[in-house]
């Protein structure tokens, strides 16, 4: 990257630190960070896990912990870590839980959105990439919902959210979700949460732009 890239890109879009006035703070830009002490551009992350936990003892003590672990394209390997614990409701649980939070919505901001994207480009080239259990391409997911495995297509998705460190696939009028992959123990699980998003939103388009059949006579 040449000096006049650095310049035109050098907002800083967040700061997040695991700690009150942090001198190791991951900073924010455009196309990088500083992570650790290290400039990483957002294209050169290759694998991300993300997991953050709260655990009560009858509302007596809180633990929390929470982590983001980065893999590049070069092999080095990356982690954020921050947690506390509480008893009696005195402690650093809850700023520490704020520190994530901050952080969290920072990396689905930039790379995550970026890996996600690179998914995508693949899909809409025509591939299929495999993400945890799941195989996805243009038309359909194929992957393992309890015991069978099933393959679905796009118009019957109703998209991705996330729940409990999970992303959640819903299915269109079901209540139950048609697939669950842990962020934590599962690489670039949260990706999905963009590249679902996008490809339900991309069929519906297709299907509200397609024209309607005329009746046979």
């Amino acid at each position: 990257m040449d000096q006049n890239q650095i310049e035109g890109n050098s907002a800083v879009l967040a700061v997040c630190g695991r700690k009150k006035n942090d001198k190791n703070p991951v900073v924010f830009y455009p196309d990088r960070m500083t992570f650790n002490g290290e400039t990483i551009l957002y294209s050169d992350v290759e694998v991300i896990n993300i997991y953050s936990s709260s655990t009560e003892y009858n509302f007596i003590f809180e633990n929390y912990s929470g982590f983001i672990k980065i893999k590049l394209r070069d092999g080095r390997k990356l982690k954020w870590k921050v947690g506390g614990n509480a008893l009696f409701g005195i402690g650093k649980v809850k700023v520490k839980k704020e520190y994530f939070a901050a952080m969290y919505e920072a990396c689905l901001a930039t790379f995550v959105k970026t890996r996600a994207a690179s998914y995508l480009n693949d899909i809409r080239l025509g591939g299929t990439v495999t993400i945890a259990h799941l195989s996805i391409n243009a038309h359909e997911i194929t992957g393992k919902s309890g015991l069978k495995t099933i393959t679905l297509p796009f118009s019957e998705l109703g998209g991705a959210e996330l729940s409990g460190g999970y992303v959640r696939i819903n299915r269109i009028g079901k209540h139950l979700a048609a697939f669950n992959t842990s962020t934590t123990n599962q690489d670039n699980a949260i990706c999905l949460l963009f590249i679902v998003n996008s490809l339900v939103a991309g069929n519906a388009k297709d299907a509200a732009a397609a024209p309607a059949e005329t009746p046979a006579e």
